[in-house]
């Protein structure tokens, strides 16, 4: 019985030791494997003109084991290898879009000529260590080969002014562009908020295989938005790192303008038919229409000419001197707040005022 122990032990004990050699022979195998090869990284730019160079690298660590290769791929086929052993080295194998310079290329670097759309892809580089190992490690980028615009981007769809309230509304475009470019609205250097925006898909261009970019913008003028009487609005065009051009326009603020007395007159007639609008708003007017200082003078001239008299003054004739007295009520506060505006009218300011109230007290006794 004792002996059967001690020999079912001896058995255990050689079969322990044969598994603690097998494990200790794979171990001193792979060891030199795992530390062969290690930290391989590529760097590929990720975006370049069409027409440009790009270099491409590979950088490894063999840890003292032996280069056997570096090879380069586009997508799946090989275009590039360099074994330092063989002679000579560099080989090189055609490939559409690929153009390699080889005074530029090594076992770490790779020089690209003259690059196309077609040069656009996943660039893979492969790295082999010698004899015993063999062992292999590859890594890929991707290279994107850009057809930028001819032509900073266009504003269209804004007018020259706008009054505060109105909606402001027009469009950017950037066109024949690969890929189409990111657009991006600017209100007074600052971006503006999402809903502003309204993104549209781009469309390819029929001629060529080029792309165009829309973006609109949609918002409700406020008062925030003028500074000293204007607001700039900014439309910018990127692609990647290797585009950026922008267009600004610059809107001035519509205010309201004071009108003549014989102007309000007029209106209030017009109120009478039906067809009237508010004392403080106007048409449109021509960028060469008179200023203000144009327009006290006008107002001056026709108070002169009234004469002060109460059978020369129009506003008193006929049945509708009592919507003609609204009219200069309006008339008289507008224009108590002009000298603040313009202090060198005041003078001319005061004596217009002083003659509206004379007129005011000559149509309440005709009334």
């Amino acid at each position: 019985m004792d002996s059967r122990k001690v020999y079912q032990r001896s058995t255990e004990s050689r079969s322990l030791f044969r598994s603690v050699s097998t494990v200790s022979v794979a171990f001193l195998v792979l060891l030199p494997v795992l530390a062969a090869l290690r930290d391989v990284q590529v760097t590929v730019p990720p975006a370049v003109r069409r027409g440009d160079t790009a270099t491409l690298h590979c950088y490894y660590e063999m840890d003292g084991e032996s280069l056997y290769s570096v090879k380069w791929y586009k997508g799946r086929r090989e275009f590039y290898r360099y074994t330092p052993k063989e002679s000579p080295p560099m080989k090189i194998f055609p490939t559409q879009g690929v153009q390699v310079k080889r005074s530029a290329s090594n076992e770490s670097q790779l020089t690209l000529l003259g690059l196309s759309l077609q040069s656009s892809g996943k660039y893979s580089c492969e790295v082999s260590a010698d004899a015993p190992s063999f062992h292999t490690m590859i890594v890929t980028g991707d290279l994107e080969v850009c057809e930028v615009p001819k032509h900073v981007p266009s504003i269209h769809g804004m007018r020259s002014r706008y009054r505060v309230g109105d909606i402001i509304r027009g469009n950017c475009t950037s066109h024949n562009s690969r890929p189409p470019a990111n657009l991006t609205w600017f209100i007074n250097e600052q971006q503006v908020n999402p809903s502003y925006m309204r993104t549209h898909k781009p469309f390819r261009e029929r001629k060529n295989e080029f792309e165009t970019s829309l973006a609109g913008i949609h918002f409700v003028a406020g008062s925030h938005h003028f500074v000293n009487g204007k607001l700039k609005i900014r439309c910018m065009a990127k692609i990647h790192d290797i585009y950026l051009q922008s267009t600004e326009r610059s809107i001035d603020e519509d205010r309201p303008r004071v009108i003549s007395a014989a102007s309000s007159a007029n209106s209030n007639g017009n109120n009478a038919n039906g067809n009237a609008i508010p004392y403080d708003h106007f048409p449109p007017y021509a960028e060469n229409e008179l200023d203000r200082k144009d327009y006290m003078t006008h107002l001056q001239g026709d108070m002169a000419a009234s004469g002060g008299s109460r059978s020369a003054s129009p506003l008193l004739a006929g049945p509708t001197h009592r919507l003609q007295l609204t009219s200069i009520n309006h008339l008289s506060r507008t224009l108590l707040l002009l000298p603040s505006i313009l202090p060198a009218a005041h003078q001319v300011l005061s004596t217009v005022v002083s003659r509206l109230a004379a007129f005011r007290a000559l149509a309440t006794v005709g009334a």
